[in-house]
């Protein structure tokens, strides 16, 4: 007997109920899911446990927006290091502004460079009493597209856009600030809290959100206007492979047509593992497919498939065999019905220097011992340590005369040879060299407090093992080691010394002689200080024994979604 009721392609059913509670969906009407892994080889677990993937927070999996606030102007030094200065559009001084985050509750999806991957998730079933599965053997194709929604209005209209876009992401971040979910630490969450507590504490703190709600309510009302006086349209557009390989474009497309002409992407039927009796595809039809975060496709003039500013959906599909039509290996065997699912939640790429993301696959770069260098460099010839070959069709050439570059010239062909080493300890002495100029130029103070330095220190372990190895048995040792930091490098100071000193040298450049106008020295508070002095303690506070697990922690944001269980009813 030929099945003819309609399908349904939704949300896995380990799903269904998550979307009832967020969404109000019922089993029919759920869409597709992401699953998230930090494996390259993710399809093997997925395979084996279909629920097994990480969960995705909010503080971490969402986009934020940046909002720019004009900064008090409480000193010369105040926030220094927590604040950007952008040009003044007077040519005067750069103007303060405090950046903060804004939740838009967008999916992001890190890249794999990132390690990060995912999955897009869901389940066929017939549009009948009792909701059944679709066997796997009624389907010929299964697969998904990638797609981006945006829209068309007058050229002319966008400048009008951007100040009611501004308003309303101003808004957002005021009510992200009441609501307390704009990422906070230190002393800026612990006085927002505060604030919030005063608020509370006078009563005037649901006013105060409802008042904001209601200005949030009156832009976007107004973003409605410009968008029906302007003729704005909605379009949805899929990417359409062109003549040569890799290169494509975006065009408009039908929501649910019954030809495939936009670029797809393979869906793969979950089998269950005979050999786990609870397995989450036993007796279901579930299909998964491999997110793509990253492509090598471009349109014709070279701009790329994805990029981190769009907003893209994903749509399930897969298509009924004509009972009619002989079996074919070959992908779709029949041009039978195409089953649309309902459109994934819309998702952001995250860039490609997403500091999040970027901290999430750690790189160790070791520089050289100088000291090794130098004695391996005096045991062979120069010629074995070069591997690195350098062929110039004309040499730049100049000479260095008490500390400028002189003579310049360009010279004939030259080939040279450089040590790896070599040109390991450049590049760092390059970053160190230009870092501060980069800060103080542009005066991205914030800069500092992307970087952490663990304190001088002497590693002995490997030494240390070595000669206990070669010590005879029996031979008994007691001995210990000490480090005399001031002897190796000759500083030391005394940190109640000079926080007296300088508060007095400062008093005294001021003009503050007496001792209760000492209040005045907050207008030269080093508070702007704080966020570098929180790395330098937070260095201090790394034993010497654990200074090299004191990266990013990978394993604290490795937290997996809970686990469903079928209910037997």
């Amino acid at each position: 007997m030929v099945n003819t009721h309609p399908w349904k392609l939704v949300a896995p059913w380990y799903r269904w109920q998550r979307q009832l509670e967020e969404e109000g969906l019922s089993p029919r009407q759920t869409h597709p899911v992401f699953q998230k892994f930090d494996q390259a080889d993710f399809v093997k677990g997925f395979v084996k446990d279909p629920q097994h993937s990480l969960k995705f927070n909010d503080d971490v999996d969402r986009v934020f927006n940046v909002s720019l606030k004009d900064a008090p102007d409480p000193g010369p030094f105040i926030g220094k290091f927590t604040r950007l200065f952008v040009p003044s559009p007077a040519s005067g001084p750069p103007m303060a502004k405090d950046a903060t985050l804004t939740p838009t509750g967008i999916l992001k999806l890190y890249l794999a460079t990132h390690k990060r991957h995912y999955v897009v998730v869901c389940e066929l079933h017939c549009d009948a009493a009792g909701f059944p599965t679709v066997t796997p053997d009624q389907v010929c194709q299964a697969g998904f597209v990638v797609r981006r929604r945006s829209h068309q209005y007058p050229k002319g209209a966008k400048k009008e856009a951007v100040k009611i876009l501004r308003k309303i992401t101003g808004i957002h971040a005021e009510i992200a600030y009441l609501e307390q979910t704009a990422p906070a630490k230190g002393l800026a969450a612990k006085r927002r809290a505060q604030a919030i507590q005063k608020m509370i504490a006078e009563g005037s703190y649901q006013a105060n959100v409802k008042e904001a709600k209601e200005k949030l309510a009156a832009a976007r009302e107004e973003l409605g206007q410009w968008r029906d006086s302007n003729g704005v349209t909605a379009i949805l557009e899929g990417w359409i492979p062109g003549p040569f390989e890799n290169i494509g474009s975006w065009q408009i497309v039908e929501e649910t047509p019954q030809q495939i002409v936009e670029s797809a992407s393979p869906l793969f039927a979950v089998f269950p593992d005979p050999n786990i009796p609870d397995h989450s595809a036993l007796g279901k039809n579930i299909y998964f497919g491999a997110v793509p975060t990253s492509s090598l496709d471009t349109d014709g003039r070279g701009a790329a498939r994805f990029d981190d500013q769009t907003l893209y959906e994903i749509r399930c599909f897969v298509r009924r065999h004509k009972p009619d039509c002989p079996r074919r290996d070959q992908a779709p065997d029949c041009q039978g019905e195409i089953v649309w699912s309902e459109p994934t939640e819309v998702y952001k790429h995250a860039s490609h220097h997403d500091l999040r993301g970027t901290a999430q696959q750690p790189v160790t770069i070791q520089i050289p011992d100088l000291a090794e260098l130098a004695a391996q460099a005096a045991s062979l010839p120069v010629s074995q340590f070069a591997p690195v070959k350098v062929v110039q069709p004309q040499a730049l050439n100049f000479e260095v005369n008490d500390g400028k570059a002189v003579n310049p010239g360009i010279g004939g062909k030259q080939i040279c040879y450089f040590a790896i080493p070599l040109i390991t300890i450049v590049a760092f002495f390059v970053l160190k060299l230009f870092l501060p100029i980069l800060v103080f130029l542009f005066s991205l103070f914030f800069l500092l407090q992307l970087k952490l330095c663990i304190l001088p220190s002497v590693k002995i372990d490997a030494e240390l093992n070595a000669e206990l190895e070669a010590i005879p048995p029996g031979f008994e040792v007691d001995a210990k080691f000490e480090i005399d930091v001031e002897g190796e490098f000759g500083f030391t100071f005394d940190q109640d010394d000079l926080n007296e000193d300088l508060r007095d040298g400062i008093a005294a450049e001021a003009g503050i002689i007496g001792t209760n106008d000492l209040a005045n020295l907050d207008d030269f508070s080093n508070a702007a200080l704080l966020p570098v002095g929180n790395s330098i303690k937070a260095a201090n506070d790394i034993p010497e024994d654990q200074a090299d697990q004191s990266g990013p922690d990978l394993l604290a944001a490795l937290e997996f979604e809970p686990r469903v269980e079928v209910r037997v009813s």
